[in-house]
């Protein structure tokens, strides 16, 4: 971590977040749709998270600011940046799915420092520094080692494969059991901890990616765009995103770019 950082900040940040949440949670839930097509939603919980979140993050480290989603393109400054998901995995949370989480990661210079996603559900905390190493429940994360070959690919990515290669998507699935799981924080720390060989998504943005991403890159794994020509990629636009160990990593990259020609 940054030596001009606090040195406990990590901690005080793990500590947070639960406590956050075991408050939020305890609030009457209220559920809007964002679009007209009942695919996007938005719940109290997501706005009182946020509001919690804006609070207490810039009180941890005086001098940064918070963004989240819906106001990252409005801000243009240099301070520290907290960029915040306070519900990915909305539709779960409504439909009693069992996979959402809070995802939380610190950016200066526009480089991710410091990263935390809990699991709801399950009470798991992940975190990472960068330079640091990754963390579950405050311990040295693990990896898993498994035979299964489980890879997370994003709906987008998915249809990207059907309609431009195919064939690639039948190679996919000739390797792969293929998982979604509706939160992507949670996708990457998955990953993270080896209960998925890879993650893959399209669609997903700066925001939904960079707190996951660090906890599996201070894992060991290699984060980064499958469409190479593409990169670097503005945080609010489709990042094109692949993370696997590095072997994977480099054998899945031009069966993914096909879906990208």
């Amino acid at each position: 971590m940054r030596s001009d950082l606090p040195a406990e900040l990590h901690d005080h940040l793990c500590t947070l977040l639960p406590e956050l949440v075991q408050e939020v949670l305890q609030q009457e839930v209220v559920t809007e749709d964002k679009g007209s097509d009942g695919l996007d939603l938005v719940t109290s919980v997501d706005l009182a998270m946020q509001a919690r979140l804006t609070t207490e993050l810039a009180a941890l480290l005086p001098g940064s600011v918070v963004v989240g989603e819906e106001d990252y393109a409005a801000y243009n400054g240099h301070a520290p940046v907290w960029l915040v998901d306070p519900l990915d995995g909305t539709v779960n949370f409504v439909a009693e799915l069992p996979a959402y989480s809070v995802a939380v990661v610190l950016l200066m210079a526009d480089q991710p420092i410091l990263a935390a996603v809990y699991d709801i559900p399950q009470g798991d905390l992940y975190s990472a520094q960068a330079g640091q190493g990754a963390r579950l429940n405050g311990a040295p994360l693990m990896r898993r080692t498994h035979q299964a070959r489980l890879a997370v690919v994003s709906s987008g990515l998915l249809k990207d494969l059907a309609s431009t290669d195919p064939k690639a998507l039948v190679e996919l699935l000739e390797g792969y059991k293929l998982r979604n799981f509706g939160s992507q924080a949670l996708h990457l720390c998955y990953a993270a901890a080896g209960r998925v060989a890879l993650v893959a998504s399209r669609e997903a943005k700066g925001w939904d990616d960079l707190a996951g991403a660090l906890v599996a890159q201070e894992a060991g794994l290699t984060y980064g765009s499958y469409a190479p020509s593409l990169t670097p990629r503005p945080m609010d636009q489709d990042q094109h995103s692949l993370c696997a160990s590095q072997d994977l990593f480099a054998h899945t990259t031009p069966l993914f770019a096909r879906a990208s020609r």
